[in-house]
C-alpha cells in the first residue's frame, strides 16, 4: 500500500471516530433527562416520556434562566410514583402560588397561552435550591402531560 493512501485512510478513520464520539457526547449532554438528573436529581422514566414542546430563555454564562418542557407519557403508574404529588398550590420563593409563578415565568419566555398547563387538572411537585433556583412539575393525568418549569438564578 502506498504511503500517501495509508495516511489518508488513517486520517479518515480518525475523523470518523471523533465524529462518532462527538455525536454520542452531544446526545448525552443535550438530553433533557440528563439535565434534570444533574440539576435536581430527578430521573424521568426512560422510553415512557416524549418531549412535545420546549422553550427557554437565552442561556447566560452562568447557566441561569428559565426552561419549560412539556412531555407526553405512556405509563401513568410510573408518573404517579415519581413524586409525592400535591393537589394544593403553595407559595414559591417569589410568588403566592405555583400557577402565579408559572404564568410569570412563561410570559417572560413568550410561551403562547395554548402551551400553558390547565391548572385545574394538575397535581404539583415543587423544589428549590439554596441559590433560590426553583422547579415546578405539573402532572395532568387527563391530558397525559408532564409540565416542567425551571427557574435558575
Amino acid at each position: 500500500m502506498k504511503k500517501g493512501l495509508k495516511i489518508t485512510l488513517i486520517v479518515i478513520f480518525i475523523i470518523i471516530v471523533f465524529s462518532l464520539l462527538g455525536i454520542i457526547i452531544y446526545n448525552n449532554i443535550s438530553n433533557y433527562s440528563n439535565v434534570l438528573k444533574a440539576n435536581w436529581n430527578i430521573k424521568l422514566p426512560k422510553n415512557l416520556v416524549e418531549e412535545v414542546y420546549s422553550a427557554n430563555s437565552d442561556s447566560s454564562f452562568h447557566g441561569d434562566g428559565i426552561r419549560y418542557h412539556i412531555f407526553s407519557y405512556k405509563n401513568e403508574d410510573k408518573i404517579e410514583k415519581l413524586f409525592n404529588w400535591s393537589i394544593k398550590e403553595k407559595e414559591t420563593i417569589y410568588y403566592s402560588s405555583y400557577s402565579e409563578s408559572i404564568n410569570n415565568l412563561l410570559s417572560k419566555i413568550k410561551v403562547s397561552k395554548k402551551n400553558y398547563p390547565n391548572y385545574s387538572n394538575c397535581k404539583y411537585w415543587y423544589n428549590k435550591q439554596n441559590d433560590n433556583s426553583e422547579i415546578i412539575i405539573l402532572w395532568d393525568s387527563e391530558e397525559n402531560r408532564l409540565y416542567v418549569v425551571e427557574s435558575f438564578l
